[in-house]
């Protein structure tokens, strides 16, 4: 059984990691700081997060938004300005009005494309699209069966023709909550993004909040750079009814569920506002 680490104590450890600056705070989108919702469309910021946001992006040098969506998508759901959106799984980058595509992802993009609609096709003629929903993220693509009369039956059958057709066209699978990626190569994630981050901004602490299986790359990244360049790191894992084992196992401490994050961030705030002197609004 997963031991949930009072938030509290998850507060006090992410501050003592960002105390070595220059730091980054970074956290994933969905089941970390929204809610798992039905369909892609349908998730967004739990109560609270965006004003806490606000307040740490002017107390910690860098906070980022590290997500399997598509930039623009998060920016417009996340809606805070002065934050450094990582999108794509790492494929994408706006920070201040500046938007970098990874070229891999640009070289794939049309490939992503014609493996989705080939996906589609062939599903709908073997079996049924109903509770299917299709992403084409440009950069990458997603397949959510979620509502699907039978997920764990179609998440099986679904797989095979996914990686088939993925195969065929030279792109890599990845898979998540109900949810199967189809990305241009499994050498761009969320953890070579948080690596290159790290190095080529000179941080000293960084923290990774996340929940799902593609997490687990930026919580091994963290280690990495805690091991072999002493950077104080920190991999928050936020546990929600379907958390895989890995997210479990990879964690340094575990949040539970979307509510504790939003309490710890706020606690995170408190104390640094504490250190720094200044007042929080929201105290």
């Amino acid at each position: 059984m997963a031991i949930v680490t009072p938030v509290d104590d998850v507060a006090d450890e992410v501050a003592r990691t960002l105390a070595r600056e220059p730091a980054g705070l970074f956290s994933d989108f969905d089941g970390t700081l929204s809610p798992m919702a039905a369909t892609p469309d349908g998730a967004s910021l739990a109560p609270g997060v965006r004003d806490v946001l606000i307040a740490l992006a002017g107390r910690i040098g860098l906070v980022g938004i590290v997500t399997g969506r598509a930039v623009d998508d998060a920016r417009a759901r996340v809606d805070v300005a002065d934050l450094l959106y990582v999108g794509n799984h790492g494929l994408e980058w706006a920070e201040r009005g500046v938007h970098v595509d990874h070229p891999v992802g640009v070289a794939a993009a049309a490939s992503i494309a014609t493996a989705l609609g080939q996906i589609r096709e062939e599903v709908a003629s073997a079996m049924t699209l109903g509770g299917l929903v299709f992403e084409d993220k440009r950069l990458s693509g997603s397949i959510h069966y979620r509502l699907s009369e039978d997920p764990i039956a179609m998440g099986s059958a679904l797989g095979m023709i996914i990686h088939r057709v993925a195969a065929a066209a030279g792109l890599h699978v990845a898979s998540g909550k109900m949810v199967y990626e189809i990305r241009p190569t499994a050498s761009v994630s969320k953890g070579t993004a948080l690596r290159e981050i790290a190095l080529a901004r000179g941080l000293q602490g960084a923290v990774f909040l996340g929940d799902d299986v593609t997490d687990v790359d930026g919580f091994r990244a963290l280690r990495a750079l805690r091991e072999s360049h002493a950077l104080s790191t920190l991999a928050v894992g936020v546990l929600t009814p379907d958390t895989a084992p890995s997210v479990i196992a990879e964690s340094d401490v575990l949040l539970d569920g979307v509510d504790d994050v939003v309490r710890m961030l706020n606690a995170l705030d408190q104390r640094l506002a504490d250190q720094d002197g200044t007042c929080n609004p929201g105290a």
